[in-house]
């Protein structure tokens, strides 16, 4: 446990001390105020808060010398597990949680829906940028910036397969799902939401075996 924490601690005095994260939190939300529908803003603030704590702790963390550190240190243990495990674990539950205080600026009482939703996308969120910045590094962040865009320039849910593609907007669209209006019911998206997690956590664990050998 006690590494566990060492690793939290780690990375979030990495983060605050980092200038560029705030650039590129700023990039962010910008992009949303600008690009977005007025009336789909507060929605996507959501989705923002899912992922916000993954984009503050998380790029360029694979590389930093904070964490060869605590892998070195902990490399003929087991604590090398722990430290893979803290590292997507914190900003996953992270997001949920600051998405889960916020929800209800936007939603009050958000749907049932919300709740499942949200935790899984902050969790897969983590396990794909911890991914890609090993292993394609700005390939990765090059197509999660094309999903984020292509997300929060849509008008609204139109009941298409390509609503179902953007991850990362799984918890605004449970916040504006109505199947009344020809838009995914909110079920639809715990369903992909559990696809998703089930998919991304194979992926990793595939990953993390190869890593072992």
């Amino acid at each position: 446990m006690q590494i566990i924490i060492y690793t939290f601690r780690l990375m979030a005095e990495r983060a605050i001390r980092s200038k560029s994260r705030l650039w590129l939190i700023c990039l962010v939300l910008t992009s949303l105020f600008i690009l977005t529908p007025k009336a789909q803003i507060p929605a996507q603030l959501i989705s923002f808060a899912v992922l916000l704590p993954g984009l503050l702790l998380l790029p360029e963390w694979n590389c930093s010398p904070e964490r060869k550190g605590i892998l070195a240190i902990t490399a003929r243990s087991e604590g090398m597990r722990k430290v893979k495990t803290a590292e997507w674990l914190f900003p996953s539950l992270a997001g949920a949680v600051l998405s889960s205080v916020t929800v209800f600026a936007v939603s009050a009482p958000p749907p049932w829906q919300f709740w499942v939703v949200a935790p899984i996308i902050s969790a897969s969120f983590s396990l794909i940028l911890v991914m890609t910045e090993q292993y394609m590094k700005y390939a990765g962040r090059t197509v999660l910036s094309l999903l984020w865009l292509s997300q929060i320039t849509q008008s609204q849910q139109t009941g298409k397969i390509t609503d179902l593609l953007l991850f990362t907007g799984y918890p605004a669209a449970v916040l504006t799902g109505d199947s009344g209006t020809g838009s995914h019911h909110p079920d639809s998206f715990v369903l992909a939401s559990l696809i998703v997690i089930f998919i991304t956590a194979g992926v990793y664990a595939l990953f993390s075996r190869r890593n072992y050998r």
